[in-house]
């Protein structure tokens, strides 16, 4: 069976990618068409290294005035690229029998473009696959180059056409690394990584917050504002205040975000700071907490409960850039019970010793379970470096917890799905740091599954949410 029968991802903004008026980007570059704009972002980010999500961000707003179409398109194929790149340079290797990094690298981006809408854009034709890749090579790559993509393209519809594939192992299939793969296999069992792999390389909706505590009629009136704007919604599948978004633009222009009726938080996050269980007065501090979705949460949730006497969230991060970020998200979101400071998290200064009635911290990580948002995490990742993310984790532990006053509570967590970084970290808290584990059955929604005591993995093909790990525990 091949890909596109497998993956298959029908997207409105297939169809696009044909030509308009010269775009002029910040730095003066010219973008002719949707094409060429994801060409010229391609080998950007390969020479840069530049992280996927701020690519397609840059390269979106590069193109604010093409059309909607134009711009998921740029968006479809952008990141399929980014997020197939095993795959497709294994079948180009197939195709041509040289190594990808021998060819040169305009040709190899236009080839994995080419094949990627090939095999999943369905509303895109083969032929316009092929001949629209032929012009980019003749508009961005030495002469005499044409001939050689249009044939390679031109074998590659074929074999898609008869459905030709070859026996790919797993992590080829899924354009994951070998060894990650391996991982999981071990960690989770093989049937559950084959279907972890599949939910990690789905189309996922926006999750939607809405804050405050607003009433039915309220909830209602946003909700219509928000379909008049074209954006298909389903309620979220663990909390009340949660929404799945579909067919959203420029979220920030969106009826109410401007505003703070709503922000953009996944319910994986949502679920780490109701593990906390605030009753509304807390003092709350929440290390490493860029971009700020934890400590906003928390500071709603602590005005909405208690009131004129409600408690309030110190929220720290390493820079004044992210905690400059958080600010503004505060003020958007109208929370004037949140403060943030720029402080490196392995130090915690004396005099707030025993300050904090509850502690988050979501650590650094190798962010494993948001491969489906950001898509160059696996190429990134490496078991060395997740050793080194844990020696890390438990410096920043080792001194955050001075902040937590006796009888408070830890929230330990995660984006990621790693048992060194998860599960063992989570016996070392207890046994090194000597924090009492708290169930976490009293605090999460009913009858979500995976609970295990005081920790529950969050898994994309089980919860619906990221891949996220949450502890919970007590300073005695």
């Amino acid at each position: 069976m091949s890909p596109k029968q497998i993956s298959r991802r029908k997207n409105k903004g297939d169809t696009a990618g044909k030509a308009v008026p010269v775009q002029k980007t910040e730095n003066g570059r010219a973008v002719k068409d949707a094409r060429e704009a994801v060409l010229l972002a391609l080998l950007s980010y390969e020479k840069d290294g530049t992280f996927s999500n701020v690519l397609v961000k840059r390269t979106l707003d590069d193109c604010s005035r093409m059309t909607a179409s134009e711009r998921a398109f740029i968006k479809r194929l952008l990141e399929g690229v980014i997020e197939r790149r095993m795959w497709l340079d294994a079948r180009i290797e197939q195709l041509t029998h040289r190594s990808v990094t021998r060819l040169h690298p305009v040709i190899r981006q236009i080839l994995r473009m080419g094949i990627y809408q090939i095999y999943y854009m369905d509303a895109v034709p083969d032929s316009a696959a092929c001949n629209e890749s032929v012009r980019l090579v003749r508009c961005h790559a030495p002469s005499g180059l044409s001939g050689f993509v249009n044939g390679v393209l031109r074998n590659s519809a074929r074999e898609a056409a008869a459905q030709r594939e070859p026996e790919d192992g797993a992590h080829l299939r899924q354009s994951m690394p070998e060894w990650l793969v391996r991982m999981w296999e071990e960690e989770l069992g093989q049937e559950q990584t084959e279907l972890l792999l599949a939910a990690l390389m789905e189309i996922r909706p926006v999750t939607m917050r809405i804050c405050g505590d607003p009433s039915p009629e309220e909830t209602r009136d946003l909700l219509d504002r928000l379909r008049s704007a074209g954006v298909l919604i389903e309620k979220g599948r663990w909390l009340p205040r949660s929404y799945f978004l579909r067919k959203t633009s420029d979220l920030s222009r969106l009826p109410g975000f401007a505003g703070g009726l709503w922000t953009v938080q996944d319910e994986s996050s949502m679920l780490a700071v109701e593990a906390a269980g605030l009753q509304g007065s807390e003092t709350v501090y929440d290390v490493c907490a860029a971009p700020g979705g934890k400590s906003f949460l928390a500071a709603d949730i602590l005005r909405t409960l208690g009131k004129e006497n409600c408690g309030h969230v110190c929220s720290f991060d390493l820079t004044q850039k992210k905690t400059d970020r958080i600010r503004e998200g505060a003020a958007r979101l109208h929370l004037p019970n949140l403060t943030a400071a720029a402080r490196d998290a392995r130090t915690a200064p004396p005099e707030e010793e025993g300050a904090a009635d509850v502690l988050l911290c979501d650590l650094p990580c190798s962010g494993l379970g948001v491969i489906g948002k950001k898509r160059d995490i696996k190429y990134r990742a490496s078991l060395e470096g997740i050793r080194d993310l844990q020696e890390l984790q438990r410096q920043i532990l080792s001194s955050a917890v001075k902040y937590l006053k006796k009888g408070g509570t830890l929230i330990y967590s995660t984006c990621t799905i790693s048992r060194r970084e998860n599960e063992e970290n989570a016996e070392w808290i207890a046994s090194v740091l000597g924090l009492v584990p708290e169930d976490l059955s009293p605090y999460l929604p009913a009858g979500i599954p995976g609970i295990r005591g005081n920790t529950l993995q969050l898994l994309p093909h089980v919860h619906g949410t990221d891949g996220f790990f949450i502890a919970r525990f007590r300073k005695m």
